[in-house]
């Protein structure tokens, strides 16, 4: 039998009598029950991807008596297909009792703790990049299931919803006993393999339930009902759990996919050992909750004289130079977003002169906007302007920097030029 030939006759597969089946208490029920879910999941694929059934008969095999078929144990033979959006393509791999190992440290793919192997797993990536590239750039996301036939009602475990189902749980936990293991067991997956987006338990109840983690369809834990029925099995509802899932993979601009972006960006490399605060900083809340050291910026700005130094505690404004000169301030991604400025003036080689930047950007004023202003001796045409105040956070009152430690500090005449520094590195410099 051809390999498509034999694809098509598992992805049809039902048991004679399987409902009488399911209902005696058989003793091998719960891998029946897992096999039917595993061909379940081979129909619906086959429904919404172009899932192909290469190698597919090293899965399956016949039975002794050569009149049904059955899965090879310890096989993890996965399926692969593309699902076309339109807009976006997406790889769909689909694996039955894939074991993620344990031993392989990040980014590689795996569990950070112990080897797991959940009953099903569907890993989805962008097209054009290869599976083992996509675990690495964090573009990879999996989304397991384990099949519980034993667990008819598990409902009243993952929502108690009276004193009296608590209290009796309670008592079981208090004997070792955790009804609600399986739905644990979602969270060991969803926290251990890595990039693992989803765990859902699947068994021949009555109800779903789904948890996402923030707003979006995924990070996600729940339960799907899925029962070996020719009237109502609950294969649809998993249909369109899984059709939305991939609808959200269509959506470039989902929270998913910026916090994969931010996840890569903060890990693909090792932490540096000289990037390390231990200093005083303002705590991470209310207007300060975006002060990340690595992220923050403060840009190192120069004075001329006392009377400009005047101009600019009196204005709360300070002014850079423009155009192409040398001198002219830099317009780079740090400098335009950077939070704090200290301001320094010839031969100091330390300075607490710091102000916290409040404008929403740079502003520009021509030279007759600075006649106005009654800027002193102005010589440019035209001037990049910052709105300033002082700083009142406590960490950084009587505060002084050894700022020609900088990375940016250039000496001679380019001294009075302005350039941008992390508040990690900053923060290094600080003298008291």
């Amino acid at each position: 039998m051809s390999n498509s030939c034999l694809f098509d006759l598992a992805a049809k597969l039902i048991w004679k009598g399987g409902e009488d089946v399911y209902g005696a208490g058989k003793k091998d029920i719960a891998t029946l029950y897992e096999y039917w879910l595993f061909f379940k999941f081979l129909e619906l694929l086959q429904e919404i991807v172009d899932i192909v059934p290469k190698d597919i008969s090293d899965l399956i095999e016949a039975t002794d008596d050569g009149l049904s078929l059955r899965l090879k144990q310890g096989k993890t033979i996965p399926l692969k297909g593309v699902y076309d959006a339109g807009s976006r393509k997406i790889n769909i791999r689909f694996a039955y009792n894939r074991a993620f190992s344990g031993k392989r440290d990040y980014p590689d793919s795996g569990s950070w703790t112990t080897a797991l192997r959940p009953d099903y797993s569907l890993s989805f990536w962008p097209f054009g990049i290869t599976e083992e590239d996509a675990e690495l750039q964090e573009l990879i996301v999996h989304v397991h299931f384990d099949a519980k036939y034993k667990v008819a009602n598990l409902w009243d475990y993952l929502n108690p919803d009276s004193e009296e189902i608590l209290n009796e749980e309670k008592k079981e936990n208090r004997k070792g006993l955790y009804k609600n293991a399986d739905l644990l067991k979602m969270h060991a997956y969803k926290d251990a393999i890595r990039r693992t987006g989803g765990a859902y338990v699947l068994y021949p109840g009555e109800k779903t339930l789904t948890k996402r983690g923030f707003h979006e369809i995924i990070p996600g834990l729940g339960a799907f009902p899925l029962r070996p029925s020719k009237r109502d099995s609950g294969v649809g509802e998993l249909k369109a759990f899984l059709l939305e899932i991939l609808d959200h993979f269509v959506n470039r601009a989902s929270q998913r996919e910026k916090m994969a972006f931010r996840t890569f960006a903060i890990h693909k490399d090792p932490p540096e050992s000289k990037n390390q605060i231990r200093e005083s900083l303002p705590e991470t809340f209310h207007n300060n909750r975006g002060l990340l050291p690595d992220e923050t910026f403060v840009l190192v700005g120069y004075y001329h004289s006392e009377q400009h130094y005047e101009w600019i505690k009196r204005n709360r404004l300070y002014n850079f130079r423009m155009g192409a000169a040398t001198g002219s301030l830099v317009l780079d991604e740090k400098t335009v977003s950077a939070s704090y400025l200290l301001l320094h003036t010839k031969e100091e080689k330390r300075s607490g002169a710091l102000w916290r930047i409040v404008s929403r950007g740079l502003s520009v004023f021509s030279k007759e906007d600075m006649i106005k202003k009654a800027y002193p001796h102005p010589t440019q045409d035209h001037y990049l302007l910052v709105q300033v105040e002082p700083v009142s956070d406590p960490e950084f009152q009587g505060v002084v920097w050894d700022f020609k430690r900088l990375s940016g500090y250039r000496a001679g005449r380019a001294s009075a030029f302005p350039f941008t520094s992390s508040l990690t590195e900053f923060m290094q410099c600080k003298i008291s």
